[in-house]
């Protein structure tokens, strides 16, 4: 469902972010650079992105993958080395032991993980019943019943749900991940320091109050979003499994 509510402009790019603020307040590169535009449209970007995730955190919720390999094995958390993004937040953890085919588990295999604080197991012989996956600073280690008859390695036998860090935009063609509908809102909210610079009061003014109401806007529009099992999300392409808006999938950890 598309937000039918008030739109400016379709900013797709960071480029277009920029000429979008050049043009509505009549001014150019030789005034403020782009660099030191980028930065004023991070900062708003930013706001429009804390005001989503203050409603609904999911909707920057991503997925890692990686192999199962053997019993009591360590797996390194995302941290943005080029294989996943960094996380902002951990929501679970999910293993496929004894799947039917080792090398293509089914969805419905997968079972949630038990997290725990290593600190909390006093006896070293202790048994675990069911996965565990015991959280240290950069890493978890996986506890398995020793009954465990899992036909190691299971390809793709975990799944590390996060909310992932996401980065500033940098290059001109980056786009902002936000509600393709929302994209004007980061255009007026860095006119309200672009009319300051030009001592335009009444850009400003007016800058102020429509990125208020953007601000609200986006929030209530986030809180009524839905997984892509329940409705289809607008902006999100990747249609069918468990994925979410602007969720992205990384093979390795």
């Amino acid at each position: 469902m598309e937000y039918q509510g008030l739109q400016y402009a379709d900013s797709v790019t960071l480029q277009a972010i920029r000429e979008d603020i050049y043009y509505i307040g009549k001014c150019n590169a030789s005034f403020i650079g782009a660099n030191d535009l980028n930065r004023i449209i991070n900062k708003y970007y930013a706001q429009l992105q804390e005001a989503v995730r203050s409603v609904n955190e999911n909707f920057y919720m991503v997925v890692a993958t990686s192999d199962l390999t053997q019993a009591g094995q360590t797996v390194t958390y995302p941290d943005g080395n080029g294989t996943a993004p960094a996380y902002e937040k951990m929501k679970s953890i999910w293993i496929a032991l004894n799947p039917a085919n080792p090398l293509a588990p089914l969805d419905s295999e997968y079972e949630r993980v038990n997290c725990i604080d290593p600190d909390q197991i006093s006896d070293p012989a202790y048994q675990f019943t069911e996965p565990t996956a015991l959280l240290f600073g950069t890493y978890f280690a996986m506890a398995v019943s020793s009954m465990d008859s899992t036909p190691y390695p299971v390809t793709n036998g975990f799944k590390v749900y996060y909310i992932a860090t996401q980065d500033k935009l940098i290059n001109d063609t980056d786009t902002p991940k936000i509600f393709p509908s929302f994209h004007d809102a980061i255009t007026q909210g860095a006119l309200i320091d672009v009319a300051e610079r030009m001592g335009n009061t009444k850009l400003k003014a007016d800058s102020v109050a429509l990125f208020a109401k953007r601000l609200r806007d986006i929030q209530s529009y986030a809180s009524g979003r839905l997984p892509m099992q329940v409705g289809v999300v607008e902006g999100q392409d990747n249609i069918g499994g468990w994925t979410f808006p602007w969720g992205r999938t990384f093979n390795g950890m």
